[in-house]
């Protein structure tokens, strides 16, 4: 109670609020207003994570990270701004169940017993959530997504951001941010056939589908291995593999930085492969690149000949003035629909 009542008169006192991802490589962060017709982005940053500060989406050496975003928050007033986070998908369960009743109230009264049989995890570990997707196939009851999320990971983010000084608003998962840009966002001003989402160690698959949540999925492959792989075929250290990957392409190097860009569109066509019995379009697949590998020079490339398609890299979100924030800050982008402001004023 006292963290909710500390951001609502965070709120009250103050329109500025923020959206905070935290990744392996790098936190995304960004400044937000609320303009009265929704959020308006002020200003973004990528703050860098040491070496194992972040593994698996858990955060190891909070210090450090609490200190970085601090800085770039710059609360002198003493005040503690509302934050919206993400929290990894692949430490989420989700599940999609049809449970009787008709009202709030009723599936309240039944949703953690039916959470009992679909999670596979002491419910005492995890926080339960859920949303309404509408009727059941049965009419006799409502569809619903549930959502269990691991208390640790929810409370190893919310320890950073207080840390950091903010007030933890709103917690979502990155998945669902994803999936909102999906429907909100779109590619060449149509619903993409699938966004993916390339990172420092994971890269996000998610297909949307009509008056659902959507397909997603994690795979442990991103940025990284790239690097670590061209460091090893090269035989160069890693800070110059990082540097020709991104751009600074020898003659020598460019083979070898080609062929690995195919192996890991490859694998994202494997990931993408499995979403195409749920997938009756006839329609040429368009898809959505985003994350901090997706301005690897011959990615988009590699993924338009390996998956038949159209890429097209996607930002999400343009700071004051037009400026595009950058594909990595695509989560961000997702997580500011979930404006805590209008969430509180309601």
């Amino acid at each position: 109670m006292r963290r909710i009542a500390s951001f609502l008169r965070a709120l009250r006192r103050s329109r500025r609020w923020f959206a905070v991802d935290v990744g392996s490589s790098a936190i995304k962060i960004a400044e937000f207003t609320d303009s009265g017709g929704g959020a308006k982005v002020l200003r973004a940053a990528a703050l860098p994570v040491p070496p194992g500060a972040v593994e698996n989406g858990v955060v190891r050496e909070s210090g450090v990270l609490a200190r970085a975003i601090r800085t770039f928050v710059a609360t002198d007033d003493g005040a503690r701004p509302p934050v919206v986070a993400a929290i990894p998908g692949r430490g989420v369960i989700i599940k999609r169940l049809e449970l009787p009743g008709q009202t709030r109230e009723a599936l309240d009264d039944v949703i953690e017993f039916e959470a009992m049989d679909a999670v596979p995890e002491d419910l005492g570990n995890v926080n339960l959530d859920y949303h309404v997707l509408g009727p059941s196939e049965t009419g006799s009851g409502l569809a619903v997504l549930l959502v269990a999320a691991r208390k640790t990971v929810i409370e190893n983010h919310v320890q950073l951001l207080e840390s950091a000084g903010l007030a933890p608003a709103i917690v979502d998962v990155d998945h669902f941010a994803l999936g909102r840009l999906c429907q909100e966002l779109p590619a060449g001003g149509e619903t993409p056939s699938a966004w993916i989402h390339v990172g420092a160690r994971a890269t996000t698959i998610h297909v949307p589908v009509p008056d659902g949540p959507g397909y997603t999925t994690d795979l442990p492959v991103g940025g990284e291995q790239l690097t670590e792989d061209l460091a090893e075929r090269l035989s160069v250290p890693r800070d110059e593999a990082e540097t020709i990957k991104r751009g600074g392409t020898t003659a020598a190097a460019g083979q070898p930085l080609d062929s690995l860009c195919d192996s890991l569109a490859a694998h994202i066509g494997r990931g993408l492969n499995l979403f195409e019995p749920l997938d009756h379009r006839t329609a040429p697949r368009r898809i959505a690149l985003s994350g901090g590998s997706a301005v690897l020079p011959g990615l988009g490339p590699s993924l338009a000949r390996a998956l038949d398609a159209e890429v097209r890299v996607c930002s999400g979100m343009a700071l004051t003035g037009g400026e595009p924030a950058g594909p990595a800050f695509a989560v961000v982008a997702g997580l500011a629909a979930r404006n805590p402001v209008e969430w509180t004023d309601r």
